[in-house]
């Protein structure tokens, strides 16, 4: 056997081992349920991550971080799907429980261009 036929025995090998491994660990992510809670944190002007998902039942806390630049935010429900919206405050959390699944989208009505996000549920 050729080295150049070692080498494209050896890449077959490899491609093959990869392939089958990230297929099975992307079929094993797209059955794995959603999380039961998730954390979004409002830092910079800005919500991270801007998308969560949860289960039904599942748990969304939002958390300020930007009280260091002394700027204000709220969360508030936007779009055709309605959740409780939060204060607006510098400082502090506000959790909501999803007990519907949906696409829930949201927004800091004080910097609406820079602060939007959705929570999945389900």
């Amino acid at each position: 056997m050729t080295k150049r036929t070692q080498l494209r025995l050896a890449a077959a090998l490899v491609a093959a081992a990869v392939g089958s491994t990230t297929g099975g660990l992307a079929a094993a992510l797209a059955s794995s349920p959603p999380p039961q809670s998730a954390v979004v944190t409002l830092h910079n002007i800005q919500f991270h991550p801007g998308l969560v998902h949860v289960a039904v039942g599942g748990t969304v806390t939002w958390h300020w971080e930007d009280a260091d630049i002394d700027t204000e935010h709220n969360v508030t429900s936007i779009g055709d799907t309605h959740f409780k919206s939060s204060r607006t405050q510098q400082s502090g959390t506000y959790t909501l429980k999803f007990n519907k699944a949906g696409i829930y989208r949201f927004e800091c009505t004080i910097h609406p261009l820079s602060m939007q996000g959705k929570v999945v549920v389900g």
